[in-house]
């Protein structure tokens, strides 16, 4: 029964700490995804940090006993990672995610939704992104959790920015999509926060697609669109 109270005390934690580090901008990865306009620097560290590593410190025993008892649980895994990520040990975090998917846990939301946003913020292969994604969404598909697209650049007028949502709001798979604007490093960021369709197959490239709109001349975006073939191999083609 402690074990119990002990898994639902720091399964409350993971999530207040996941939703604290949603609010900002990780520095794992830099590099940009699609032209101009989508950058693959998602991430997630944030004014809270701190506060969060006092939780995972205080904590600490918790975890262990909870390793100890069970320890070929991927819920286990799982707290071990965000535990390992609070500590800024990143390569150790994401190992633990990564045995923690060797078993196909179809249960833990917030393992599948994290695990999709690093595979999307890494820049990975388009295939291995949607692979990730489609699995958090075919096992959770009334998640209301975000999937975060970083941009390059920002909308420079309220053109920009209408015609990029209408551009996201064409897209099958997006129920709905916000601009978010925040400073990093005394530089003003932006990024896309997504929200999904119930019941609909995700193609992240779509997405890339729709932001990067935002790099082609307002008056060409009549006559053409952007095709990507892969989530940084960018066109532009005819309508």
């Amino acid at each position: 029964m402690l074990v119990i109270v002990y898994v639902i005390v720091l399964g409350i934690g993971t999530r207040e700490y996941l939703v604290s580090r949603s609010r900002g901008t990780l520095e794992w990865i830099s590099g940009c995804q699609a032209s101009a306009a989508a950058c693959s620097n998602t991430g997630m560290e944030t004014t809270g940090s701190s506060d969060d590593s006092l939780f995972w410190t205080r904590h600490a025993k918790m975890t262990e006993v909870v390793a100890q008892l069970n320890p070929e649980d991927p819920d286990t895994d799982f707290l071990l990672g965000m535990q390992a990520l609070s500590e800024g040990d990143v390569e150790e975090s994401i190992y633990r995610l990564e045995e923690a998917l060797e078993v196909d846990p179809k249960h833990n939301n917030y393992l599948l939704q994290y695990y999709a946003q690093y595979e999307l913020s890494r820049g990975a292969d388009w295939r291995r992104v949607n692979r990730a994604v489609n699995r958090w969404r075919i096992n959770h598909p009334f998640s209301a959790d975000p999937l975060t697209i970083p941009l390059g650049a920002g909308p420079a007028t309220p053109q920009d920015e209408n015609e990029m949502y209408e551009a996201l709001e064409a897209i099958p798979w997006v129920a709905g999509s916000q601009l978010e604007s925040f400073i990093l490093e005394d530089q003003p960021r932006w990024q896309i926060s997504l929200v999904f369709q119930p019941g609909e197959t995700v193609d992240v490239r779509e997405a890339i697609e729709a932001v990067t709109l935002l790099s082609l001349p307002p008056n060409d975006r009549q006559r053409f669109r952007v095709r990507c073939s892969t989530l940084v191999d960018c066109t532009m083609v005819p309508r």
